[in-house]
């Protein structure tokens, strides 16, 4: 009975490129009291594999536009929202039955609250949607987080906040990666809801509301 052999090589091969670049253009909103930024990312890469003596290229593109608008309709209120979408393509010159598009949305807004007596709330939610995907891994996927925090002791050096992480349970992570000869949908159902009770105590007399300004530790407890 004949025996089959692969035996491994390595080639040189014109032709492989990366290319990415990102454009962005922010501007006031005066009416809003607040500031926008439109963005827009694209990516093209061409890879070349050798299968079974044959020449595979792969042609991946993606693209997609960004949008954010950040508000502060008073020096205690803070409010963003955010869009994006991102189109992807995978080309090959052999396996063409593997040519694949897809896309996906992300969709966020963000809200901070200074409230009387040291008290700050916050909250941020942002939706996800995936599309094109294999059966069973198109998601869409809402993402809610909230807080409440108080800061105490003098000069405001300490923190007390409790948060909760994925109000809603949905936490679920779907990925797709296209490889010079495979595609792979991939879910992980990462870490959903749970509670979080935090101090935060800084060693900087400008206090918790000041440590970006350097020269600031922290010692943080949960």
């Amino acid at each position: 009975m004949p025996f089959g052999k692969d035996t491994p090589t390595y080639a040189n091969v014109n032709g492989v490129y990366n290319i990415n670049g990102t454009v962005s253009w922010g501007f006031p909103v005066r009416l809003l009291k607040g500031n926008m930024e439109l963005s827009s990312n694209v990516t093209r890469s061409r890879n070349k594999q050798f299968t079974n003596a044959l020449l595979n290229t792969i042609n991946t593109t993606s693209f997609g536009p960004n949008w954010r608008l950040d508000m502060n309709p008073t020096d205690k209120l803070n409010i963003s929202l955010n869009a994006g979408i991102n189109f992807y393509r995978a080309d090959y010159s052999v396996q063409s039955a593997a040519n694949t598009n897809y896309t996906t949305q992300q969709y966020g807004t963000d809200f901070s609250w200074q409230l009387p007596k040291s008290f700050y709330m916050a909250t941020d939610f942002n939706y996800y949607i995936s599309n094109q995907y294999a059966n069973g891994y198109n998601a869409n996927i809402p993402l809610w987080n909230a807080s409440v925090s108080k800061q105490v002791l003098k000069f405001k050096r300490g923190e007390i906040k409790l948060s909760v992480n994925d109000i809603l349970n949905q936490n679920t992570g779907v990925s797709r990666s296209t490889t010079q000869n495979y595609i792979e949908d991939k879910r992980i159902n990462g870490l959903r809801r749970f509670f979080l009770l935090s101090f935060t105590y800084s060693l900087s007399k400008t206090g918790l509301n000041n440590s970006d300004k350097g020269g600031d530790m922290r010692i943080i407890m949960k």
